[in-house]
């Protein structure tokens, strides 16, 4: 009978103890869950902005289009937001006029973010100190090219004197993949539309092709001079004098940087703060406030007004269906009809962001988006990229604006299909055999060779596709087919370059787009509505808490730096038995 007691007392303390455990882990789980809706609370709740503070524009972070923010950035140890290029320059024009705010604080670093990017963040740092008056100083340990020319706008760069300083001109680095597919016994098919369409180099070829690269040192020669343009204003040097430094490497260190007045001190970052607390007015001792673009944004009164001016975001690649990481076709449409039925949006501001996509996605966004063009004008204004299916929306626009530094044109399509058969044959001893009812039933097949007549079928396809899109060019650029082929067979061009070819209507930013568009309806007070509309705080915390955007997350962590080669990889399953109106590929200018 004791022998059973105890073992009873034994069972009931295990019990206990599990009990105890699952009600503290629901109890933590509870807390922790109270926390972030709190947290999701205070996120929403207007930022109060405390006297003698500064606007402090971070260089080391990639910059959006719009502001994203991550509920559970803490907890995944990702970032807690990505800033937005709109909340960038909404509070650079914002703190030209509030008294809380005595200047701008650039961190320099190593810039991640695209030329045009930058370019629209230097130009509203040009405004700010044209408006204002107020001062606007840089510092970091290292400073990259790309900071660099955002920072040549202010008054005063410091660098570390034992930091990195990058001035070594611009270049373009392609990856290819015929090696690696040769190697795996893969064959690659391409078909494509004009020469200079190279989407299919990286998976046919072992470097760029010529007309690839013809156009490509064209593009960034104009890059280039823009940049050296603005680094000239700052340095009093020359743009000949620039190159000269470039090509022999005179700029090493930071002291090399000093004596050649690209920067204005090597200083460390204590002698920074001291210098920043005596230019605001101050005490030493007083610590300085620091407020970033996203919670300055927050404090900033809401403008209602029941004119509206919508701006849609065309941010990614585009894809068919249905997504968040991305140009959707099918969100695309929703918004673009959200839209359309809000009488109190009078004009729209397309701002397009995108490499390209899908050829059939592409058309279907730009009937909506003509359907809409019959209501209400349509500005459109590119980012870093508006190419090829990016360019396809922009010819829904009554007038388009780029920035210098836009990678846009690119006017054609492309079709890349892979064979695995010999593949699977060879190293893994997998066969496929088939039965079929007609000619044409298992095409497109990735096991074995096309025919010649599946390339025709192919290739008349892609030329049919081409020529619509040649279409919808003349007609939103007023010109003859003949004129548009000129241009098109897939050549990129910067945004300089594509003004004088009168593929665009002017160099300017999205703010000039918005203005634009309400000169056109007439308006002088009107409140800016964004779309896609941001995700409500709580919604997305629970669908991150609930796993529905944690496989991402977990793909990122196992696989590290390779993430992006896995994301590519899905890309082109996404894509698969597609024409694709796209890039040559994803052009990144450094």
């Amino acid at each position: 009978m004791s022998k059973y007691l105890n073992s009873m007392k034994q069972f009931l303390k295990i019990l206990f103890a599990c009990l105890s455990a699952i009600l503290l882990f629901f109890l933590i789980i509870l807390f922790a869950f109270a926390g972030l809706v709190a947290g999701v609370s205070k996120d929403s709740e207007k930022t109060n902005i405390d006297k003698n503070s500064l606007l402090v524009i971070d260089m080391n972070k990639p910059i959006a289009e719009q502001t994203q923010k991550n509920p559970f950035g803490t907890f995944t140890k990702s970032p807690t937001s990505v800033v937005g290029l709109n909340d960038i320059l909404n509070s650079i024009k914002a703190a030209q006029t509030d008294d809380k705010i005595k200047g701008i604080y650039i961190k320099l670093g190593a810039n991640p973010n695209g030329w045009a990017t930058l370019q629209e963040i230097k130009n509203a740092i040009v405004d700010f100190k044209a408006n204002s008056k107020k001062f606007v100083f840089a510092y970091g340990e290292i400073c990259d090219q790309k900071s660099y020319y955002v920072a040549s706008a202010g008054d005063k760069i410091f660098l570390n004197p034992v930091g990195g300083f990058e001035f070594n001109g611009l270049s373009i680095t392609g990856t290819f993949f015929k090696g690696t597919l040769d190697k795996l016994g893969i064959t690659t098919e391409a078909f494509h539309c004009g020469k200079y369409k190279g989407a299919y180099e990286p998976y046919k070829l072992d470097k760029f092709s010529e007309p690839n690269r013809y156009q490509l040192s064209v593009m960034l020669n104009d890059f280039y001079s823009e940049f050296l343009q603005t680094v000239s204003k700052k340095t009093g040097l020359d743009t000949n004098q620039l190159i000269k430094i470039s090509n022999e490497g005179t700029i090493k260190f930071p002291s090399d940087a000093l004596k050649n007045h690209f920067v204005d001190a090597t200083i460390y970052g204590d002698s920074v703060e001291s210098i920043l607390k005596s230019q605001i007015g101050i005490k030493s001792k007083d610590k300085i406030k620091l407020v970033t673009p996203e919670d300055y944004v927050n404090s900033i009164d809401t403008k209602f007004n029941n004119d509206k001016i919508a701006v849609l975001y065309a941010d990614g690649a585009i894809y068919d269906g249905d997504g968040d990481d991305g140009v959707y076709s099918k969100r695309m449409i929703s918004d673009i009809r959200k839209i359309s039925e809000d009488d109190n949006v009078k004009a729209l501001v397309l701002r397009v962001n995108s490499p390209g996509g899908s050829a059939m996605a592409s058309e279907v966004i730009y009937h909506e988006l003509m359907k809409l063009k019959s209501r209400i004008p349509i500005i459109v204004s590119m980012g870093n990229y508006a190419a090829s299916g990016g360019y396809y929306l922009s010819c829904a626009g009554d007038s388009i604006f780029a920035d210098n530094n836009t990678i846009t044109g690119s006017i054609g399509v492309v079709g890349v299909m892979m064979n695995y058969g010999n593949a699977l044959k060879d190293k893994v001893g997998v066969t496929t055999d088939v039965v079929k009812t007609s000619t044409y039933a298992d095409f497109p097949s990735v096991t074995r060779p096309f025919t010649d007549a599946e390339r025709n079928w192919i290739q008349s396809y892609l030329d049919t596709t081409y020529t619509l899109f040649k279409s919808r060019v003349a007609v939103a650029r007023n010109m003859t087919m003949e004129q548009v082929e000129d241009l098109a067979q897939g050549h990129v061009y910067s945004g300089t370059l594509a003004l004088q070819l009168k593929l665009i209507d002017a160099i300017g930013n999205k703010e000039d787009a918005i203005t634009c568009a309400a000169k056109k309806v007439n308006l002088k007070n009107y409140q800016i509505e964004e779309y896609p509309k941001r995700k409500d705080k709580l919604k997305e915390m629970i669908e991150e808490f609930s796993g529905q955007n944690k496989e991402d997350a977990i793909v990122k962590k196992v696989l590290g730096d390779d993430y992006l080669i896995f994301k590519e990889i899905q890309k082109l399953k996404a894509q698969k038995n597609q024409i694709m109106a796209v890039m040559p590929f994803q052009i990144e200018v450094r």
